[in-house]
């Protein structure tokens, strides 16, 4: 056997016993890329796409089935052109979410929510339906443009609207006279008044109404509405809303669940909403205590498709409730407040809302959160727009 051919087949052998014992070893997995923490700068997030709703099917499917658009006949009536075209007249987003925030499997006894939302003056355009169920939920046909009535029954979950609301500038009635006099020299003089009178008109009202829970807004509550009330059996109304005439920068609402793991760690995922309605994100996070007693939060948000969009980071907390009822639902209802950041570490905007946390570390289908984001305005024109809000 020549050199070259021993040569070859020590090599061949080697390869063999080489592979044979590698395949008697423990592999090493790959390294993580992020390592969510409570004491990082970022948590321990990274500037990176993800999968579609970071791969989480629950939370996928949050964001394609929950809601549905609906074509409300009035957007083609007589006259909503000229309100909806009207720069004068104020544009608000309400959204209304009705029944058990808290996903609670064992509730099996319906709660009937057939109700309305109406509007003293202007116009309402409903959006979207939130889970409603064709078997037991469903828009009662419109009649009237200041009025939605609805039927809606929930159990385990929730039901809930998205509207549009215009109501469009009052204007004054102006009323001409035309008088005719004779001058000194005998000439006939035509004297025209003027006179304008503004029509006494009570102030504009929203009213949501269910023979659970009802409530009137002032339209001013509209601007940046983020409140949540908790009925005595454990079922919940949401209201967020934003005025969109007025703020032209970037901005919208959370929804999600928020809760605890098996091991007891806090973390939150949702759905990034934009203002009007629409799911184009997704966010996935944890809360708890850093090593300086800080009760922080961490997270990411990333586009429908899974691209990085930003940082999120913050401080939350739990209501404080009266001495004389400190039990429900104040030790488990909180609020969380933060800041937005690019892939360049650079603050550029801000969120904040409510949650309620689960009874019990089950996992983080235990609690729900609900909130408000927006993005900083990036010229001049609108820098006082960004401050004026308050947040």
């Amino acid at each position: 056997m020549s050199k070259q051919k021993l040569f070859h087949l020590l090599l061949l052998l080697t390869l063999v016993i080489t592979s044979l014992g590698c395949s008697k070893s423990v592999v090493e997995p790959e390294p993580t890329v992020e390592d969510p923490n409570l004491n990082e700068e970022f948590g321990g997030y990274q500037a990176i796409g993800e999968n579609p709703a970071f791969g989480d099917d629950e939370l996928l499917a949050e964001a394609v089935e929950s809601e549905e658009e609906y074509d409300d006949p009035f957007l083609a009536s007589a006259g909503m052109d000229s309100i909806i075209n009207d720069s004068d007249a104020g544009h608000y987003h309400l959204r209304v979410v009705w029944g058990k925030l808290r996903y609670d499997s064992t509730s099996t006894a319906p709660t009937d929510w057939t109700g309305s939302l109406s509007i003293t003056r202007g116009a309402e355009i409903i959006r979207r339906v939130i889970r409603f169920e064709r078997s037991t939920d469903y828009i009662v046909p419109r009649k009237d443009r200041r009025l939605i009535e609805w039927v809606s029954q929930t159990t385990v979950h929730n039901d809930g609207i998205a509207v549009d609301i215009f109501v469009p500038r009052l204007r004054p009635i102006i009323d001409t006279s035309r008088f005719i006099q004779v001058d000194s020299n005998g000439n006939e003089v035509v004297i025209i008044v003027v006179d304008t009178t503004w029509p006494s008109v009570e102030p504009v009202t929203v009213e949501f109404k269910t023979a659970p829970y009802s409530r009137i807004f002032k339209l001013e509550e509209l601007v940046s509405l983020d409140t949540i009330v908790y009925l005595d059996d454990s079922n919940a109304v949401a209201f967020h809303a934003i005025k969109l005439d007025r703020f032209p920068c970037p901005r919208g609402f959370l929804a999600g669940a928020w809760g605890f793991t098996e091991d007891g760690r806090g973390v939150f995922r949702g759905v990034w909403i934009d203002k009007f309605g629409l799911v184009n994100g997704y966010l996935k996070g944890h809360f708890g205590k850093n090593d300086s007693g800080e009760q922080v939060f961490f997270g990411k948000w990333i586009s429908r498709t899974g691209r990085f969009e930003g940082f999120i980071r913050g401080h939350w907390g739990y209501c404080i409730c009266p001495a004389a009822d400190p039990g429900f639902p104040c030790r488990q209802a909180g609020y969380f407040n933060g800041s937005i950041y690019n892939v360049n570490l650079q603050e550029i905007g801000v969120l904040g809302g409510q949650f309620y946390g689960a009874n019990t570390m089950v996992d983080s289908r235990g609690g729900f959160f609900q909130g408000r984001w927006k993005l900083f305005c990036d010229d001049e024109l609108n820098a006082d727009r960004n401050a004026e809000e308050g947040f």
